[in-house]
């Protein structure tokens, strides 16, 4: 394998001494990784192109975009034409409360919508040569203190099922000679959107104590690092099977408080009962609750170095 960049480096300056330039087709591309995964692509010379129910509503860096509503059938088969990697980030998002309907949209999103993306690179006439399929860290269930790694097996919940789900339609993909990688990802950091944008508003009022009684592991990446993650992935053609795209140093949640609370200057010592978490949000509030201390074994074992791997560092970067 190359020898990955430094740490240190930002994400488009990561080129030197690369393969040609590649086309890189983004499921998701209008949400919040799938941007900057787009950014980062178009930096380092690569060209993006993206999946949408509306692509018209895809802008720059997409270069080419593509109609389609993934739990309606196939991709369209001109999407495949000049793709050499897919990257499949859509998904129906895990906030909010759980009803029936809720959960039947995060179960079909992800595997009807992978099932279907597989069939189309199935009757592709050029197919790519990768498929960076996201799965997420719910694959392992709720497990208190183990320290998990690629090689462990799945929870039994109701994410564990669906993220087993999930990884079983894009590996069908292997079998039509497609390098595959399922990323397990765990909570994304980024200022602008996702868990971290929630969580700032309670935090500066001081609202930002533990969820629960706080013991419980939380496993997180900076969306730089994730981004850089998913690059390294499309470019490292040994790189397969499940990657845990976590950062090294995973923390309990009262540490999460602790330290999101000091670097913005507030106390952090209002909690928020697991009662009262049940009550506001019902089955979805034992994602909050849940204990999932997650490592990145395989990345670390081929080289792959981190920007951000502890918390107090991305932190401080994003605040």
């Amino acid at each position: 394998m190359k020898t990955p960049p430094a740490s240190g480096t930002a994400v488009g300056d990561e080129v030197a001494a690369r393969a040609p330039h590649k086309t890189v087709l983004i499921s998701g591309a209008s949400g919040l990784v799938g941007g900057h995964l787009a950014q980062a692509l178009s930096a380092r010379g690569d060209r993006a192109q993206g999946y949408s129910r509306s692509p018209s509503r895809l802008g720059a860096p997409i270069s080419a975009g593509f109609a389609w509503d993934p739990q309606q059938g196939p991709p369209p088969p001109e999407s495949f034409q000049d793709a050499d990697a897919i990257v499949h980030l859509a998904g129906e998002t895990v906030q909010g409360r759980w009803t029936a309907a809720k959960k039947a949209r995060i179960r079909d999103s992800r595997v009807v919508g992978t099932r279907n993306l597989v069939a189309g690179i199935e009757r592709a006439e050029r197919r790519p040569k990768t498929l960076i399929c996201a799965s997420a860290i719910g694959y392992y269930g709720d497990r208190g203190e183990q320290g998990l790694t690629e090689q462990d097996p799945p929870g039994d919940d109701f994410l564990a099922e669906v993220c087993r789900g999930w990884e079983r339609e894009a590996q069908a993909a292997e079998e039509l000679g497609v390098r595959v990688v399922r990323l397990r990802i765990g909570l994304v950091l980024a200022r602008e959107g996702g868990a971290l944008k929630e969580m700032l508003l309670p935090a500066k009022l001081g609202a930002g104590g533990p969820l629960g009684g706080g013991k419980q592991w939380w496993s997180w990446i900076h969306h730089r690092d994730l981004i850089r993650l998913m690059l390294w992935a499309i470019d490292e053609e040994g790189v397969a099977g499940p990657l845990n795209a976590t950062a090294p140093n995973p923390v309990r949640q009262r540490e999460f408080a602790d330290l999101l609370g000091a670097q913005l200057g507030r106390p952090s010592f209002l909690p928020a009962p697991s009662f009262a978490l049940k009550l506001a949000l019902g089955e979805f509030s034992t994602e909050l609750l849940s204990s999932k201390r997650v490592l990145p074994a395989a990345a670390q074992a081929a080289g792959f170095r981190f920007d951000f791997p502890t918390l107090r560092a991305a932190l401080r970067d994003l605040l």
